[in-house]
């Protein structure tokens, strides 16, 4: 379980494959994938989640669970096309703590997993995932995909300008290192703040809600999410981002089993960074 809340933890990865561009000489401005062939994306991502226990009152069960990760990775533009761009995403180094003096092997594991991994999308112009291999170039699951695309489907199908909101939903990866106990999504609300001078640079802030998914037994969800990301637009890349996850979740175990319902509120801080590489 640790193992897939940090490998998901790459989702923040592929924020670095969104694009701005816009139309010569019009207000409104296009969002869309469009990076050039060639162009390497180095990024650092760092993030930290923390899980809290409690039961039906409200006591606390046991200290936080605190870990985070640190992962250095670059992007690889190998073709981009009008409707689709296809990006290699290497995992150069990660770096991982958690307090848990028990699950010391599992996250020496993971660090393991994430180092030199290797993953190839094919992103369409909306930012969302068409398909997705490993390095071998074996299919991987949709939930890693989605992870690794962070935002799938996130830019509207219109030119934008200033002031503009847009929304989409998106399913939360069940492997996600958000620690929800059940199936969810994230209904996110994104608005086009402003551009500076001369257009080079976007600044795009977003918040939302996390809702339980249909089908969800024995399981209340709920939570937020909130960010801002700046987009360097001449060259096509996400220079920063910064995203807050909040889940709460109430887990209540079958009748009969003998287990208390349970309380978890987990809270992801995340961070992505362009390094000035070029």
């Amino acid at each position: 379980m640790l193992r897939s809340r940090l490998v998901a933890g790459c989702a923040g990865l592929a924020w670095a494959c969104l694009l701005l561009g816009t139309e010569a000489g019009a207000q409104a401005v296009a969002l869309r994938i469009h990076p050039r062939v060639g162009d390497t994306l180095h990024t650092r991502l760092d993030q930290r989640m923390e899980v809290s226990a409690s039961d039906i009152s409200g006591a606390a069960r046991g200290r936080p669970l605190i870990t985070s990760v640190t992962i250095f990775s670059r992007s690889i533009v190998e073709s981009s096309l009008a409707s689709s761009s296809v990006v290699l995403t290497v995992v150069d180094s990660a770096h991982m703590r958690s307090n848990d003096s028990h699950g010391a092997e599992q996250v020496a594991a993971a660090e393991r997993a994430l180092e030199e991994q290797r993953l190839l999308l094919q992103l369409a112009s909306d930012g969302s995932v068409e398909s997705a291999s490993d390095g071998g170039g074996r299919p991987v699951s949709r939930d890693l995909a989605d992870a690794m695309a962070a935002m799938p489907a996130a830019f509207p199908r219109r030119p934008v300008r200033v002031g503009d909101e847009w929304s989409r939903e998106m399913p939360l990866p069940s492997g996600s290192p958000l620690g929800s106990r059940g199936a969810g999504y994230v209904s996110a609300h994104f608005r086009l703040d402003s551009l500076s001078r001369g257009d080079h640079v976007a600044y795009v802030t977003m918040h939302g809600d996390i809702r339980p998914a249909s089908g969800n037994d024995g399981v209340q969800l709920s939570g937020s999410i909130s960010g801002a990301m700046r987009l360097d637009r001449e060259r096509g890349w996400m220079t920063d981002s910064q995203v807050t996850v909040i889940v709460r979740s109430l887990v209540t175990p079958p009748p009969g089993s003998g287990r208390a319902a349970m309380r978890f509120v987990t809270h992801v801080t995340q961070r992505l960074r362009t390094m000035d590489k070029r």
